[in-house]
């Protein structure tokens, strides 16, 4: 039996976990969160918080390997362009700053690589599936992770699953990215905001009573979400598609247009064949992917051996 802690870094929550692995099964023991701040400092202070927090509760129980997983590009344990955190292409040294927190292994990872991780484990253990599966996240940006036959799937450089950045519409609005018209200005919870006040579950429902803006904003987010389902699907031919996300799983009216959607094949029998409609699971609201999926990256074995960064002795 180990214990590892797992800090999910988001752009509105940072949460962090504390989670007892054995052989073939996993339990979190404890959970804290805390607001983000935007910008290094205000990230740094959040990580420090949120980990004393889940610390403070677990007590004197020895941890073996501390996870974080963070949006943006990861690499050496430092994060650059994680720009819903306001951070640009100036490195931010993560395991560097956990280190002061902790003599255990620290392991920093993209955070929806590492819910993707995370998801492949709650899948494996509720279903016996979770090998091969893409999750995406709909959060404060758009973006997936991919278990491709049991392996997490980093990429060359870092950024396989970056798909809230492809343009949809080059005449669109600006991008906090640099671009115009990016997918997740559409499809996210932080597109969801700039364009209507209120939950996804009151826009559908102001869409439903006729609402103008209600029904451009949602036929937006259902298309761009099934746009985002099918690139997964057409690219990577996974199993099952998880999303994950308030946005998604707390509004049922939601997932239902989106399965309608994927459901709609006119008149292509490729789009039958691929009966993507068939691959989408929803996480469970409750079920801390991001942190479990970071804790459970930073034992050692669990993952491509690159992804393991040692503390000094």
């Amino acid at each position: 039996m180990s214990v590892r802690l797992g800090i999910d870094i988001g752009g509105t929550w940072i949460d962090a976990a504390a989670v007892e692995v054995t052989s073939s099964t996993h339990r979190v023991l404890a959970q804290r969160a805390v607001r983000t701040t935007s910008g290094p400092e205000g990230v740094l202070a959040g990580l420090r918080s949120a980990y004393e927090l889940v610390r403070a509760e677990l007590g004197d129980v020895p941890v073996d390997g501390v996870g974080i997983g963070v949006p943006g590009i990861v690499t050496g344990g430092s994060v650059t362009h994680a720009v819903n955190l306001g951070i640009g292409g100036r490195p931010l040294d993560l395991a560097a700053a956990a280190r002061e927190l902790t003599s255990a292994p620290v392991l920093v990872e993209n955070d929806v690589k590492a819910a993707a991780w995370g998801a492949s484990r709650w899948l494996g253990s509720a279903s016996g599936a979770g090998q091969d599966l893409a999750l995406l996240n709909v959060g404060t940006g758009l973006a997936a992770g991919l278990v491709l036959d049991g392996v997490l799937r980093r990429g060359s450089r870092g950024l396989a699953g970056e798909i809230g950045h492809l343009v949809i519409d080059r005449t669109g609005p600006p991008c906090p990215c640099g671009k115009r018209g990016c997918l997740e200005l559409y499809a996210s919870g932080g597109g969801l905001a700039r364009r209507w006040t209120g939950s996804a579950g009151e826009l559908m429902a102001a869409a439903e009573l006729g609402d103008t803006l209600a029904q451009t904003v949602r036929d937006d987010l259902v298309v761009g979400l099934a746009q985002a389902v099918r690139i997964l699907v057409q690219a990577t031919d996974v199993a099952e598609v998880v999303l994950a996300g308030g946005v998604v799983t707390s509004t049922p009216a939601l997932q239902a247009a989106l399965l309608a959607a994927l459901r709609d094949h006119g008149d292509s029998g490729f789009e039958r064949m691929l009966a993507v409609h068939e691959r989408v699971r929803w996480l469970p609201e409750d079920y801390p992917a991001g942190s479990v999926g970071a804790a459970l990256l930073s034992q050692v074995g669990s993952a491509p051996g690159d992804l393991v960064d040692t503390a000094p002795a």
